[in-house]
Order: C-alpha cells, then sequence, then structure tokens
C-alpha cells in the first residue's frame, strides 16, 4: 500500500487526533525548554512565587517534565499513529490522562485559573476522546 493510499484510508477523527497530539507536543516542547533554560520562570513571565508551598524551588524540574512528558512523548506518538503502530492507540489516550494529570496537579501546586490551565484540560479531555473513537481504534489496528 502506497503512502497516499494509506492517507486517503485515515479517519478524519485520526488526523485531528493527531493534529491535536502534535500541538500539544510542539507546545510541551517549547514551555519545558523555557523553564529549562530559565529556571526562574522570567522567559514565561511566571514568578517563582507561584512555587511556594511545592517541592520545588525553581521551575526546572516541571520543566524537564513538561519537555519530555508533554513535549518529546507526544511527538513520538505522532509518528506512531501517522505510522499507525499498534503501541501508539494506549500511547495516545496516555498523552490525554498525562495532561490532564498535569493540569490537575498544576492547579493543586500554583492554583486554578493560571494562563492555559482550562484550554489544556479541555485539549486532553479532547484527546482521549478523540482516540476512544472506534473509527480511529479501526484504523490503528
Amino acid at each position: 500500500m502506497d503512502i497516499s493510499t494509506q492517507q486517503q484510508n485515515r479517519p478524519l477523527a485520526l488526523w485531528a487526533l493527531i493534529a491535536t497530539i502534535g500541538v500539544l507536543g510542539v507546545s510541551g516542547l517549547a514551555g519545558g525548554g523555557q523553564f529549562i533554560l530559565a529556571p526562574s520562570g522570567r522567559l514565561i513571565g511566571i514568578s517563582p512565587t507561584l512555587l511556594a508551598g511545592s517541592p520545588f524551588e525553581s521551575y526546572l524540574v516541571p520543566g524537564l517534565v513538561l519537555f519530555s512528558l508533554l513535549g518529546v512523548f507526544p511527538l513520538v506518538v505522532v509518528y506512531g499513529l501517522f505510522r499507525r503502530k499498534r503501541w501508539a492507540w494506549p500511547a495516545a489516550i496516555a498523552v490525554g490522562v498525562a495532561l490532564v494529570v498535569w493540569v490537575l496537579v498544576e492547579g493543586v501546586v500554583i492554583g486554578f485559573g493560571k494562563r492555559l490551565q482550562y484550554p489544556h484540560l479541555v485539549q486532553g479531555v479532547v484527546i482521549v476522546s478523540l482516540a476512544v473513537l472506534p473509527s480511529v481504534r479501526a484504523a490503528l489496528r
């Protein structure tokens, strides 16, 4: 089967899942990378005082987690989804769940209503919702 035939056989929901996870991966690399480069949060305009009462003195560890878990991992999953790898389906669900957990933990640590928490929460739910659609599941069998 050539690439053009494979692309035609992908349901729209799979393309939407690929795009949604891809956007997350790129933003995870960017956000996590900024925290790694400037653990004070100055590149993003976030004060380290938000970390008071948390186990972190700077944004370095959260930046590393963000970069890897919500940056690199989602982009690996995008590759798997595009290539229709069997492992990509549970991995896509794991990405959505990881994003929801990230937002909830972030809300507990620094408070809810900050920056992009609610859009990211919705994005996590959308990722899981798209991944569990029968058309997506069938396309990845």
